[in-house]
């Protein structure tokens, strides 16, 4: 809206001009007036001064009046009209972030301070340029007021001045070389996300292979190989996991060796589902209006609720402008009762994400079940618009909350690489919990259905895994993946420093490039795993001493096949002659499994990509 011409009107106009032809009569008859008689007079107490002030205040009160009606009846010019249209348009899926969470106006409105009150005004004045953000879905039109310009749905190819490099992208470098004789020994932290590859998964079904590129994105190769199951060797007894190494050609590069590390988590036995403590935190702010995010998440925890029974206690915790407790302690086995609470939820509002951090874990505290599973599903987009957002803030919090006992699994919905993404993962991180996107229902059923326990139990916490090579068999080595995992030699030993966490049944693999001295080295290298079991603050080591495997499964070409491709993908230097036709064979051959969606579903992205 432009208020400084209304202003300038009202200026101009707030009192009527007098011509020298009124001004006489006026005198005229004012001089008439005296010349009657003092009796006469029925106003005597009315001077003329007075009368041109009178005269002045009314014509002003005249045109401010007028303006006024006209307003109210015609609107202002540019501003009315549009606004009634962007609101018919908008439907019901979105709302103003002026309008409260329970959808109210007038005596629900909160107090707008005043970076909001220029949020609004810059917004109001984006309607005038058309400045509508689109949803993903086509001829859903979504009105974000807090940040008319900003880009929510998936990118379209190129980079502009608008469109900078994708933040979690900035200053990225691949893992090296390392010579053997200067550093034998590699250390890194277990990573169980999965968001990446199904992020890339979204935007390739949208672009080419250049255009991806060109664009800036990559995606992290330790995300899209554990995206997949696999079938390795499950631990026994008293320890929660099993190493299984195996060592093949690199298909990319025919003077080095692949070797594959995989660490697998135990499964959950009944005497440890002693019960959990769920507090949903979700965010309902106007950016979740969109179908990939408040009412995918709907559908998506409403399956997750079938996985629960009276042992369990779930509370909902929402967020927008202000902080609710939707839902305190219900039991597991109140199926409708949480249900209704779940379709209650309607998207409007800025997002105080900080804030409703703060409330999850402290409903969550009112909850905790002693030697039970304590843990808070954050399901946002991870735009923390309002209160501590950078990602210092969000690590300092978790941090804290993780040491009550408390842990936190994120789920992003309509996440992308401009939004959320580094903040979403720095949460999960650093909160002993995993950071899985769900795009589709069919993912929101892998991840909260097929891998419910995986998900909320965690078997082994601060997984690290060290690997010391041979230097009398190994030339070089490269670690393939997890740059932002990587850790020096001498935090293997230090229990302060916080890793990865590996829930119920789920495995992690870790590739390296290997040159060897000579081709018939022996040897190669020896695994070390520390690890602290859930409720102590104590590592323990775990040895691998079982010898490397040369008899090659169908996973480790299947996994050889996903390293392959995100070699090509992100443009790697070391990509060597990698290829998508080399990985889509390979993974066809390894990995065309009826029964195994996500195999087929990256097997049929190989073979479109282009």
């Amino acid at each position: 809206m432009d208020f400084n011409n209304f202003k300038k009107y009202i200026d101009e106009k707030k009192s009527l001009e007098v011509t020298p032809e009124l001004k006489e009569k006026t005198i005229s008859a004012a001089e008439k007036y005296d010349e009657i008689p003092i009796e006469q007079k029925k106003t005597p107490y009315i001077k003329f001064s007075k009368i041109k002030r009178f005269s002045a205040i009314a014509a002003g009160f005249f045109v401010v009046a007028s303006v006024i009606l006209g307003i109210y009846f015609f609107g202002i010019p540019g501003l009315t009209n549009n606004s009634s249209e962007h609101v018919m348009n908008s439907g019901t899926k979105s709302r103003p972030d002026y309008v409260d969470s329970e959808g109210d106006f007038g005596n629900n409105l909160v107090d707008i301070n005043e970076d909001e009150a220029t949020q609004f005004a810059e917004a109001t004045q984006g309607t005038q340029n058309n400045s509508i953000g689109k949803s993903e879905k086509a001829g859903n039109t979504n009105i974000n007021m807090a940040k008319p310009t900003q880009n929510k749905g998936l990118a379209t190819p190129g980079k502009t001045p608008d469109r900078p490099m994708p933040p979690q992208e900035e200053g990225f470098s691949e893992n090296p070389f390392i010579k053997t004789k200067d550093n034998a020994i590699s250390t890194f932290s277990i990573d169980v996300d999965t968001a990446s590859y199904v992020n890339f998964r979204s935007y390739i079904s949208q672009m080419t292979l250049k255009e991806f590129q060109q664009s800036g994105y990559t995606i992290r190769i330790e995300e899209a190989i554990n995206y997949f199951d696999y079938d390795y060797v499950k631990p026994s007894g008293d320890v929660p996991v099993a190493v299984t190494t195996s060592v093949g050609n690199c298909s990319w590069n025919k003077n080095a060796k692949l070797a594959s590390i995989t660490v697998a988590g135990r499964d959950l036995t009944a005497a440890e589902k002693r019960g959990s403590n769920i507090v949903f935190l979700i965010d309902i702010s106007g950016s979740m209006s969109s179908e990939n995010k408040l009412p995918l998440l709907k559908k998506s925890l409403i399956n997750a609720i079938e996985n629960l029974d009276n042992n369990d206690t779930v509370s909902i915790v929402t967020y927008a402008s202000g902080v609710k407790t939707a839902l305190a302690g219900a039991k597991g086995s109140e199926k409708v009762k949480i249900i209704n609470t779940l379709n209650s939820l309607k998207a409007s509002g800025s997002t105080a994400g900080a804030d409703g951090l703060n409330v999850a874990y402290s409903v969550a505290q009112d909850y905790f079940i002693k030697g039970g599973n304590n843990r808070i599903i954050l399901a946002t987009d991870g735009d923390f618009n309002v209160g501590p957002s950078s990602l210092d803030e969000m690590k300092k919090l978790v941090t804290e909350k993780r040491e009550s006992g408390i842990y936190i699994t994120v789920l992003g919905f309509g996440v992308n690489y401009y939004s959320g993404d580094g903040r979403l993962e720095t949460i999960a991180d650093n909160g002993n919990g995993g950071y899985y996107v769900i795009d589709c229902l069919e993912e929101g059923e892998k991840v909260l259905c097929d891998q419910f326990t995986s998900v909320l139990f965690t078997i082994a916490k601060d997984v690290k895994l060290q690997v010391e090579f041979n230097p009398e068999s190994v030339e070089s080595y490269r670690l393939i993946g997890y740059e932002n995992r990587v850790l020096s030699n001498e935090d293997f030993e230090n229990d302060k420093v916080d890793a990865g966490d590996l829930g119920a049944g789920q495995t992690v693999t870790a590739l390296y490039e290997i040159v060897l001295k000579n081709p018939g080295a022996q040897n190669l290298f020896k695994v070390k795993i520390r690890y602290k079991n859930p409720g102590s603050d104590v590592s323990k080591l775990y040895e691998h001493t079982a010898q490397i495997s040369q008899m090659l499964s169908d996973d480790f070409y299947f996994v050889s096949a996903v390293a392959e491709a995100c070699l090509v993908i992100n443009d790697s230097k070391y990509k060597g002659t990698a290829s998508i036709a080399h990985a889509y064979e390979t993974a066809y051959e390894h990995g065309n499994n009826p029964d195994d969606s996500s195999r087929l579903g990256f097997i049929k992205i190989l073979k479109n990509l282009k």
